[in-house]
Order: structure tokens, then C-alpha cells, then sequence
């Protein structure tokens, strides 16, 4: 598929949603795909116009994207896709290592032979798309991967908070450089997550996730952690 029908086809309308709930998932989609860029000015008429729908439903995903700070109101001059700075970047990586790192915890602590096959096959479609140089395929798997572990732990509030804080740094990730670069060191952070699930070590696990995602963060940003920061990863490398 080429990236123009690509991009047409995220604005696609599905056979059954609400309107508002349709236009927040095209929205996000739009997002992470790099179809919509951080400060990117919002028109109504012309967002309304590519999703096929009337100003009242965009308005009303508006407020929700708002509320999840995804959208930004400027006065007197409308509303922006957010942008997320470099200090609210390393802010968010370290709230997402923290929540990933407990939702590590429970998986671990009563992982199946379903949970550990699924995770499995995640992980396989992460290197087929890196291995075939589909970036943006490669980058939707690897955050899937992570969203199935948040899901498997099986606890509403720490989904909610790990999709509303991924979703930014996903925002400010696929515009920097570095994130064009990593596919092999997220194929090698995935291959040791999956270990840590499938070998049952509730510590081991919380431990391995905080690690790789403050030290993978932290040096794609070419940024060295401050010491309590670097105090909540594990001494060695795991």
C-alpha cells in the first residue's frame, strides 16, 4: 500500500462506531502515523470534511482529545496537535517505565502458555517489518507488543495511564531523528522482555522493563539520566 492510500485510510469511516469515538481513534491514528504533526494547526472544516463528518462529533472527540492534553486550545487562535517538549519527554519515559515495569510484575507473576504465545507472535511481527524496512509497521507492532503487556496485567487504571502517557510520546518519538534509527536495538529490548515474561520472575521482569525503557529512552534522546533517575534502572545492562 502505498503511504497516500495509506494515509487515506485512516481516516476511513468502520461500518459501526459512534462518531465522536471514531473520529478520537482516526485522530490518534492520524497521530502516530506522523500524518498529523506536534503544533500542527487544526481546521474543523477540513478535518471534518477528510472523516466525513459533521463539526459536532469532531467537537466532541476535541474535548476528550483535549482533556487528554493531545490537542491544545491557543487563545484567539484555535486548536493545535500538542507539542511535547524535551522536558515532558523525559518526564513521560520515566512515568511509562514505572507503569510498564509493574504491569511486567503481574504479567510475570501468572504469565500462561497463551499469554507467553501471544507475546510470542508480536515479537515475530516486529522483526518480519524490521527486516523488510516497513518503519511505520515495525514502530505499530512494537508499541502493540508493549500495549498487550499493560493489557495482560489486567488493572483498568494503569492501561488508562500507560495509553494516555504513550500516546504522547509517540507524538513526540516519530518526529525526532533517533527514532528512524532503532530497530535493532528494539529488537534486542523486545527478545530480552519476552525472556524475562516467559521466565515467571516478578522482580526480574519490573527490573528488566524500567531499564531498557529509561536507558533506550534516554539515549535515543542523547540525554545521560540524572542519578536518581539512573538509580531506578538495574547496574547492569540487562
Amino acid at each position: 500500500m502505498s503511504d497516500q492510500a495509506s494515509d487515506a485510510a485512516i481516516w476511513a469511516l468502520p461500518a459501526r462506531t459512534s462518531l465522536p469515538d471514531f473520529v478520537t481513534e482516526r485522530f490518534l491514528d492520524a497521530m502516530r502515523a506522523g500524518v498529523l504533526a506536534p503544533g500542527e494547526r487544526i481546521v474543523e472544516a477540513t478535518l471534518a470534511k477528510k472523516l466525513g463528518v459533521s463539526r459536532g462529533p469532531l467537537r466532541e472527540a476535541l474535548k476528550g482529545l483535549e482533556a487528554d492534553r493531545l490537542v491544545e486550545r491557543r487563545a484567539n487562535r484555535g486548536m493545535f496537535v500538542a507539542e511535547v517538549n524535551l522536558d515532558r519527554a523525559l518526564q513521560m519515559i520515566v512515568m511509562r517505565a514505572m507503569l510498564e515495569g509493574l504491569a511486567a510484575r503481574l504479567v510475570a507473576a501468572r504469565i500462561t502458555p497463551e499469554m507467553a504465545a501471544s507475546l510470542t507472535e508480536q515479537h515475530r511481527l516486529i522483526e518480519e517489518a524490521a527486516a523488510a524496512g516497513r518503519t511505520r509497521e515495525w514502530r505499530d507492532h512494537d508499541w502493540r507488543f508493549h500495549e498487550m503487556v499493560c493489557e495482560a496485567a489486567d488493572n483498568e487504571f494503569l492501561l488508562r495511564s500507560w495509553v494516555s502517557i504513550s500516546n504522547l510520546i509517540r507524538l513526540f518519538l516519530h518526529h525526532h531523528p533517533a527514532y528512524e534509527r532503532d530497530a535493532g536495538d528494539v529488537l534486542h529490548n523486545h527478545h530480552r522482555m519476552l525472556e524475562v515474561l516467559r521466565g515467571g520472575d516478578p522482580n526480574l521482569a519490573d527490573a528488566t522493563f524500567r531499564t531498557v525503557i529509561i536507558r533506550s529512552g534516554y539515549r535515543r534522546l542523547g540525554i545521560e539520566p540524572a542519578a536518581e533517575i539512573a538509580a531506578l534502572c538495574v547496574k547492569a545492562e540487562p
